[in-house]
């Protein structure tokens, strides 16, 4: 959890729309919206929103969930959601089975891995041989140059 979100009072409306938007995920796989429960929603990251950009909050829950056959299961959720204007909306809702999961997600916001394309072994080849045929390419080009004009000022 970052420390901004443990201490930031939310408004009535705002538990509202994310405890609506957790049902949803719910509904969404298919669990039964009047025997299913969610429980325990909290705020897990908070990006305040500013004049240059948008804000973020990231928030998580558990829920009782109730399958169509009747088997009772403990879901995990994260609700993504985008501070536009002091409205937020909604961008990702997930549920799983593991709570592991879910802080692999928080992770990849507060510290999103950077892309290693470049580092990888195989772009590297790539790079060498797309180098290589064009550098190639240019001397047979520059070779049959050569013998057209030595040919046509002889």
């Amino acid at each position: 959890m970052t420390p901004d979100a443990s201490f930031y009072q939310f408004s009535k409306e705002v538990w509202q729309a994310v405890n609506d938007q957790a049902m949803h995920a719910l509904v969404r796989k298919e669990f039964c919206p009047e025997e299913s429960r969610i429980e325990s929603i909290r705020c897990v990251h908070l990006d305040e929103e500013n004049e240059n950009e948008y804000g973020r909050q990231i928030w998580f829950f558990e829920a009782a969930g109730i399958d169509p056959i009747g088997r009772r299961h403990r879901l995990y959720g994260a609700l993504d959601f985008s501070v536009q204007y002091g409205l937020l909306e909604p961008s990702r809702a997930m549920l799983m089975d593991e709570p592991q999961h879910r802080q692999r997600f928080l992770q990849s916001i507060v510290r999103p891995v950077e892309s290693q394309v470049w580092g990888s072994p195989s772009t590297k080849v790539w790079v060498r041989l797309t180098l290589a045929s064009v550098i190639i390419l240019s001397a047979i080009w520059l070779l049959v140059l050569a013998a057209w004009l030595m040919e046509r000022s002889a």
